[in-house]
């Protein structure tokens, strides 16, 4: 990967500065003599300098990720690149259990131009119908209205089901109030955003089957891990060497939170070596036996959401998002799925905003939604303490980001990190 990359001016001007020979790395215990490259450095490069030339253009093709903070992130693919991905899909599969010779699959993602779903879909799919099976698999966009979705999925009768966390919330709902009868997916897939514990069985509960998390990126390619069915984080090694960084850019060590950085071992197109752009909350883990057979690096506890998203209190603590979601106890003490959907919004350093969607099919059941308001915002001012002002808040529905057609997250901060 180091002797193509050099041949890309991204790499080589980098390497260059830093004195840095590809015939100077003789293994991946030497990878932190490379120099890291971040996301900033991507883009100053892009659209002509992310490949070895410029005649590669007419075979490639540029995938983006979704931008929600302002301009994304593009870089090339190729079809070789996104064959290797693919094995990743059918690896995981295998490894849970489910041969994926005739398993229908449906994908419920984002098909505007330029993203990475849609790229295989139109450049990939249709070069392997001679020899691989595709009216298997459904792709259906993730801004089509909900009761759609339920349709077509309760005719294609999907075995596995990837989408967003808060997409299957929704889908969760209406098959709780009885729609798509047919729909008995042996398997839940969801990634692209943070899984907390309340969704996870809220759907669990729906379809009756696992809802487990994939780690994907536009930048990986793929998947970068995935969860087994007894719930440890399983990183690919061979396909991807990760590290973990703190703010100032130094590593930590194994179990300590820091950003990732991810290095790509395979593949064409614009490679990923040492890239810090993800900027997602990690803690690494050294190879570990789990009880489902696999010795792999993993992710302790999962991904825990992205830097911008910290929740910073006036006392200086912070809470990385997937450590802020207190709502989930106090809904599974209370054992409701009465929550179709749920936002909290850090507005002010001192001002939080927990915006509820009520499914209206049980709202007048037990446990009363001013209850179960009281609850949440008595949980948040004991984590939170003196200081901070929360306010609960029922809304009919929680708006898409700006610019991205992809569900909302779950935890926004506006207050700036530094």
């Amino acid at each position: 990967m180091l002797n193509y990359a050099k041949t890309i001016p991204l790499y080589h001007d980098i390497y260059k500065k830093a004195g840095i020979r590809p015939r100077d790395i003789h293994g991946i215990t030497d990878i932190d003599k490379i120099p890291m490259i971040s996301k900033h450095d991507v883009t100053y490069y892009y659209p002509d300098r992310l490949l070895p030339s410029l005649s590669k253009k007419k075979h490639s093709h540029i995938v983006c990720t979704g931008g929600t903070t302002g301009k994304p992130l593009c870089i090339y693919t190729d079809f070789y690149t996104i064959g290797i991905s693919a094995t990743l899909t059918l690896r995981q599969l295998d490894l849970l259990g489910l041969p994926s010779k005739n398993l229908k699959m449906v994908h419920i993602g984002n098909f505007n131009p330029y993203r990475i779903d849609m790229v295989v879909r139109d450049h990939f799919h249709p070069h392997i119908k001679s020899f691989a099976k595709t009216d298997n698999i459904l792709n259906i966009d993730v801004n089509t209205p909900f009761r759609e979705i339920m349709a077509q999925l309760n005719e294609f009768k999907p075995d596995v089901i990837m989408t967003y966390p808060a997409t299957f919330q929704y889908l969760a709902s209406l098959k709780r109030n009885g729609e798509g009868p047919q729909i008995k997916p042996l398997l839940c897939w969801t990634g692209g955003a943070m899984l907390d514990t309340y969704t996870r069985a809220s759907v669990e509960d729906a379809f009756n089957c696992r809802l487990l998390n994939i780690y994907p990126s536009v930048e990986a390619h793929g998947d970068i891990a995935f969860e087994c069915r007894h719930g440890t984080w399983h990183i690919h090694d061979d396909f991807y060497h990760l590290e973990a960084i703190d703010d100032d850019g130094q590593l930590v060590g194994p179990g300590e939170r820091g950003h990732i950085v991810i290095s790509r071992l395979w593949g064409r197109g614009t490679p990923i070596i040492r890239y810090t752009g993800m900027d997602d909350w990690v803690r690494l883990g050294e190879p570990q036996l789990c009880e489902c057979g696999l010795n792999t690096h993993v992710i302790l506890g999962g991904v825990e959401g992205r830097k911008r998203a910290n929740i910073v209190l006036p006392t200086g603590k912070v809470f990385p998002p997937g450590a802020f979601c207190f709502i989930t106890p106090v809904l599974n003490n209370l054992n409701t799925f009465k929550v179709k959907q749920y936002q909290i919004v850090q507005e002010k350093i001192d001002l939080i905003h927990i915006y509820l969607v009520i499914d209206e099919h049980q709202r007048d059941t037990p446990p009363p939604v001013d209850l179960i308001k009281d609850h949440i915002k008595e949980a948040y001012e004991k984590k939170v303490g003196p200081g901070v002002t929360i306010i609960v808040k029922e809304v009919d529905s929680i708006s898409h980001p700006t610019n991205a057609r992809k569900p909302p997250p779950i935890v926004i901060s506006k207050v700036k990190q530094e």
